[in-house]
């Protein structure tokens, strides 16, 4: 009998609609083969399933062929997270032994390794390393970082990848030297030469070089997103929008907001159990004015993604919620027009349903 081997297991006891406080932005939803969390035993996020692996129940290992490398990953029955995994070329050969507890798929040439660091005092303790297409151990699996209950390990983005050594964060190379030296308490992934990071709990901004482009004065600065960042000033929990150069475009009056997608961003008023969603252009003219429960859902639990919150190709769903837990899920073009809607008994079923 075949089973899919599954890096997120997780038991979806509530969903929620808000799934960020108050100061703080949505996180993005991120692709299964990005990066993933972990919480004692288990790697929880209700989408991060990772494809076309199959486990043959008796056999020793199994395998599954990386899309963006020539390279085919490979398991073994062992480990802390029972399968061990490695990588063998397209003839068979192993050329990453499966001594592994997690690998990532490739991404500009190179994936994650990872490795649970049996010495440390934290479930989130792990040896951290990355292997190029070649099979290549360019940066050893020596790194100590200490993710706590969350593992977030990086992919490489525009030749750099974040990287946690010690509880704090830089950026390495792919010759594996540390390029950005290890001084952030936050660090998000380089996107058009930017990326956002914070120092003693205020966020500012640095380009390629760790040149600090906008200073560290802001209490919350999300990634940039067609050229424009989420922020809240200091001492503030309200958000708006700046631009690379850290101007102004949209005043911070929002009480949560979603990053720009295809020209528009949802935002939202009231406190986080009744925020009603809308969505502004990038000017921050109100298109769309705030009337929905949701925007997005959240599979709650560890997972630090949400799903949707963002148009693409056109539409989105929005979400209002009935009577008894019912929720009506509805599709809008930008303009707010409503192009189709559906009922449903309850959150967990229409989450259901986006994987079916």
């Amino acid at each position: 009998m075949l089973r899919k081997k599954v890096i997120a297991l997780t038991v979806i006891t509530s969903l929620l609609f808000i799934g960020c406080s108050k100061s703080e932005s949505v996180p993005s939803t991120r692709n299964a083969n990005d990066d993933i969390s972990i919480k004692s035993t288990n790697v929880e996020a209700a989408s991060n399933i990772e494809q076309n692996i199959e486990v043959a129940s008796g056999t020793e290992d199994t395998s599954t062929t990386d899309s963006v490398s020539k390279l085919v990953q490979y398991v073994v029955p062992n480990g802390e997270y029972s399968e061990q995994c490695g990588f063998k070329n397209n003839e068979g050969k192993i050329v990453v032994k499966a001594e592994y507890d997690f690998c990532g798929t490739f991404h500009e040439g190179m994936a994650y390794l990872l490795k649970k660091n049996l010495k440390s005092d934290s479930d989130g303790g792990y040896y951290l390393g990355y292997t190029n297409s070649s099979g290549e151990l360019v940066i050893p699996v020596s790194i100590e970082a200490d993710y706590g209950w969350m593992l977030d390990a990086r992919n490489f983005s525009e030749g750099l990848v974040a990287i946690l050594n010690k509880d704090q964060w830089g950026y390495m190379d792919k010759e594996g030297k540390a390029v950005i030296p290890f001084d952030f308490e936050s660090a998000s992934d380089f996107a058009n030469g930017i990326a956002t990071v914070s120092k003693d709990y205020k966020y500012g901004a640095i380009d390629r070089s760790g040149k600090a482009i906008l200073e560290f004065k802001y209490s919350h600065l999300s990634d940039f997103q067609e050229g424009l960042a989420s922020f809240s000033p200091i001492n503030s929990d309200k958000q708006g929008f700046i631009n690379t150069k850290g101007k102004e475009v949209i005043a911070p009056t929002w009480d949560q907001t979603m990053h720009f997608a295809e020209g528009r961003a949802a935002v939202a008023k009231g406190d986080y159990e009744n925020a009603k969603w809308g969505f502004v252009d990038t000017l921050g003219k109100v298109i769309i004015e705030p009337k929905y429960d949701g925007v997005f859902i959240d599979p709650g639990g560890d997972s630090p993604d949400v799903i949707g919150g963002y148009f693409e190709n056109g539409t989105i769903d929005v979400y209002q919620e009935g009577e008894n837990g019912q929720v009506t899920a509805i599709t809008i073009d930008k303009n707010g027009k409503e192009l189709k809607r559906k009922d449903y008994a309850s959150t967990l079923d229409v989450l259901e349903s986006m994987y079916n």
